[in-house]
């Protein structure tokens, strides 16, 4: 019974205590945006692979049709 009075005691301190709450606050934000940044960069990534490969192959048959000849 002491052991949990402890752990309530200690849960009622921590809910009172506004730097736990605080530290709780910025834990979220941050993986928030984390999960924001990682989400953006794939969305970005995957809009621009196919215009980067079309602007990829532009560039090989210039210069494959410049430089082929010599």
């Amino acid at each position: 019974m002491k052991r949990s009075h402890g752990f309530l005691s200690g849960l009622r301190r921590f809910i009172r205590v506004e730097d736990g709450l605080v530290t709780v606050e910025w834990v979220a934000l941050t993986a928030g945006m984390v999960i924001a940044a990682i989400a953006i960069g794939f969305t970005v990534m995957n809009n621009t692979k196919s215009a980067a490969a079309n602007i990829g192959g532009g560039i090989q048959t210039q210069a494959n049709a410049k430089y082929t000849n010599f």
